[in-house]
Order: C-alpha cells, then sequence, then structure tokens
C-alpha cells in the first residue's frame, strides 16, 4: 500500500510567483524525486497564503523518511505536515 507525505506551508500570497515556481521546478521538485520510493506528487497553492503537497511514496517507512528532507530548515513555514495511508478508487 503506497503512502504520501502532505504538508501544508505559509506563503506570501504577494511573493513573486516566477521566483516561488523556478525554486519549486528547480530544487523542490528534483529533491523529492531523488528521495526513496518517490511515486509522484502534486504541490497546490490556494493564492492567498498556503500551498499544499501531496509527495506520495512506495512505503510508509519511505514516506516517514522523506518528511525531514521535504520540511527543511529555511523552507516555508510549516503548518501541518503528516503521513497518510493512500487509497484508490477508480
Amino acid at each position: 500500500m503506497a503512502h504520501a507525505v502532505v504538508i501544508q506551508v505559509e506563503i506570501d500570497p504577494n511573493s513573486d510567483i516566477a521566483h516561488r515556481h523556478a525554486i519549486l521546478n528547480d530544487f523542490v521538485i528534483p529533491e523529492a524525486k531523488a528521495l526513496p520510493g518517490f511515486q509522484k506528487s502534486t504541490w497546490m497553492n490556494d493564492g492567498v497564503g498556503t500551498g499544499t503537497c501531496v509527495v506520495v511514496f512506495d512505503t510508509e517507512d519511505n514516506a516517514k523518511s522523506a518528511v525531514t528532507p521535504l520540511t527543511p530548515a529555511g523552507g516555508p513555514a510549516v503548518v501541518v505536515s503528516g503521513v497518510h495511508e493512500v487509497e484508490v478508487e477508480a
């Protein structure tokens, strides 16, 4: 059964969106993809100050191990994070 790391962070809605996208695309996503057991990810922004990412891993252990690298010191302030079991229904 796959497991996902779900993280919500604070984002300054007045910050430069092109810069945020460059950081995400050039650094954050490649680093997430390099983590053991990475399967897929989705990155969302509500436009008013909250960003959410869902990063799916093959096992619970790999998901738990990914929380610290996905929430580095110096990154956006983490509101909440956790590991969840993934259930997919057609």
